[in-house]
């Protein structure tokens, strides 16, 4: 994410800009450059048309799309109180 928010430098971006970014930012787990499906374009565009053709990069639903593009390295950004907590004792 720190890649990604020095190459925008700014908080809100347009979804081809951020399809070219993404595209090019390498992981231990994906080779760049690579070509994002289809689905990932659909998709930040949705999210583009919710404010005013830019992505908040910061918002919740930006991260589950980053989440769909490093499924590995990018976690699941569940709602506030959709998830419950357990103590280690309940976890073992």
């Amino acid at each position: 994410m720190q890649h990604v928010e020095a190459e925008i430098g700014h908080p809100m971006a347009k979804p081809e800009k951020l399809i070219e970014v993404v595209s090019a930012l390498p992981s231990e787990t994906v080779s760049a450059p690579r070509e994002l499906p289809e689905r990932l374009h659909h998709r930040l565009q949705g999210l583009a048309e919710q404010h005013s053709g830019k992505v908040a990069l910061h918002g919740r639903l930006f991260a589950q799309w980053m989440h769909h593009a490093f499924p590995r390295e990018c976690p699941y950004p569940f709602k506030a109180g959709e998830t419950d907590l357990i103590t280690p004792d309940e976890y073992s």
